[in-house]
């Protein structure tokens, strides 16, 4: 039985090995935005995402302005994402002994508002809305394919960005 000391100690290994391994290769010198200044990476997790789903991740990284992050626990994917801030989880429906339902909720109760993108087989609109109702941003179809992971991880960030400012607003009275 593993001591809570042991338990967190091992945790923040997890972390940092994670870390690590997710900017090995993907340093790529950041694009000047519109606005003339360095475009912010976006950072991404993978849970359990395997095989050539992973592939295609790490293909699209090194071609954008993301560091993709891999972790095959909930409770990994969550110490990065809030370490990291991520705005984006694309969470693998298949997940080897956790209900998808429960891990969703589990993400997207980050404190950081983290966009749990669900990827699947199977895609459908009663999937989509469960994913929704459960705090999910959207589904993605496997196998990935780059196009779609693109558009929906830009879309998840700026959606994520927006409502981190509209957060950090004070109310305004009239």
């Amino acid at each position: 039985m593993l001591t809570m000391r042991q338990g967190i100690r091992s945790l923040f290994t997890s972390i940092s090995e994670l870390v690590r391994r997710g900017q090995q290769g993907f340093s790529a010198p950041l694009s000047p935005g519109e606005d003339g200044r360095p475009r912010a990476r976006i950072t991404v997790v993978g849970l359990a995402i395997g095989g050539e789903d992973r592939r295609v991740l790490s293909t699209v990284s090194s071609r954008s302005q993301w560091n993709v992050l891999f972790a095959d626990t909930c409770e990994k994917a969550r110490a990065v994402a809030d370490q990291l801030r991520a705005p984006v989880i694309l969470c693998d429906r298949d997940l080897p002994g956790e209900d998808w339902r429960n891990v969703v909720e589990a993400l997207a109760s980050s404190p950081h508002r983290t966009c749990i993108v669900l990827v699947s087989k199977v895609v459908d609109e009663y999937l989509w809305n469960e994913t929704v109702q459960r705090g999910g941003y959207d589904v993605l179809s496997k196998p990935l394919r780059e196009e779609d992971v693109v558009r929906v991880v830009r879309l998840a960030w700026s959606y994520w960005n927006t409502a981190r400012r509209g957060a950090a607003r004070p109310a305004t009275h009239r």
